[in-house]
């Protein structure tokens, strides 16, 4: 075999580099034995051998150094082996695209949600799919609305649980309603105010709150908690989106918050918090499904889709009852 690096342009593409060529590079990482290597590929050892010798034919260099049983990786073999990992796993991607475009039963899906209204749904949809579904994988992404929609037109995700924003380009995304969330004020679980009966929000003004900031639509619901009763805000609010940090605040303190109604159940039913009755209606804006317009060409979606609808306005249809 030649000793020295052929320098011509694109020369490894000119080669005949098969398929099991690749198989049985991307092997060595987890087998050291060219016997390990044939019994992972179903193969025989002489025929791995073989492989390997038409391999090292077509490249025209030694890719291992033979020590006993062991096939050790020279540099040039160290190259062509993480090199083929990559392939091999990219080919296995596309092969899980092509399934997803057959039969909508197989692939990834990315999924946007905001944070409170939609966390039964999304769980019961997670349950759901991998029971029934268990080829899809899936990941959910935690945002604002605004971020949300950001990333779908980016095509970092499929779909989105949000709240249509101004910006929302309906020609290229449609939106579904599904209903109005719901909020709840809240309190540690032993909280003095929580045995009354229906607290005014004046009997709340002088109490400590920790709260989101600025610009999200929990907050905007809570300042106009007061400015609607020409009431002046609260004067001690800590800001915060951080749900963990709220809740280790108010279990450390009087302090209120407000949070998205499914949540506050949750922390309730564990004994976490307590929900405030108010004399206010704590229906906020609604949210819904947000896809792209043209769902036909990817059977995936329309897996998600036919699986999702129904949890949500089930789950939506239970809460307004």
């Amino acid at each position: 075999m030649a000793s020295n690096v052929d320098s011509t342009p694109q020369w490894f593409m000119q080669r005949r580099i098969k398929l099991q060529h690749i198989k049985v590079l991307a092997s060595f990482p987890q087998h050291e034995t060219l016997h390990q290597v044939a019994k992972h590929l179903g193969i025989s050892q002489p025929a791995a051998s073989k492989i390997i010798a038409e391999l090292e034919t077509a490249v025209r260099h030694e890719l291992f150094t033979r020590s006993g049983r062991l096939l050790i990786p020279n540099d040039l073999g160290k190259i062509l082996i993480r090199h083929s990992v990559v392939m091999l796993r990219e080919l296995g991607h596309a092969s899980d695209e092509l399934a997803a475009m057959v039969d909508g039963r197989r692939g990834h899906v990315a999924i946007g949600a905001i944070d409170g209204p939609t966390v039964n749904e999304l769980a019961d949809f997670l349950v759901y799919l991998k029971k029934h579904f268990p080829l899809i994988e899936a990941r959910v992404e935690t945002a604002s609305s605004v971020q949300l929609i950001k990333l779908l037109e980016q095509r970092k995700l499929d779909i989105v649980l949000g709240r249509a924003t101004p910006t929302l380009d309906r020609s290229r995304f449609s939106y579904r309603e599904i209903g109005a969330e719901r909020l709840a004020v809240v309190g540690r679980y032993d909280h003095p105010l929580s045995q009354e009966k229906r607290l005014r929000i004046k009997d709340l003004q002088q109490e400590n709150w920790i709260i989101q900031s600025k610009n999200s639509t929990l907050r905007a619901w809570f300042d106009a908690l007061f400015v609607e009763r020409d009431l002046s805000a609260p004067a001690h609010i800590v800001n915060t989106d951080s749900l963990l940090m709220t809740l280790a605040y108010l279990s450390r303190t009087d302090a209120l918050s407000v949070l998205s109604e499914p949540v506050a159940l949750q922390q309730a039913a564990c004994k976490q918090l307590s929900i405030l009755s108010i004399d206010v209606d704590t229906t906020t804006a609604p949210y819904g499904l947000i896809v792209p317009v043209d769902t036909s060409s990817s059977p995936i979606l329309t897996t998600i889709l036919n699986v999702l609808t129904p949890l949500v306005r089930k789950h939506y249809s239970h809460k307004t009852r």
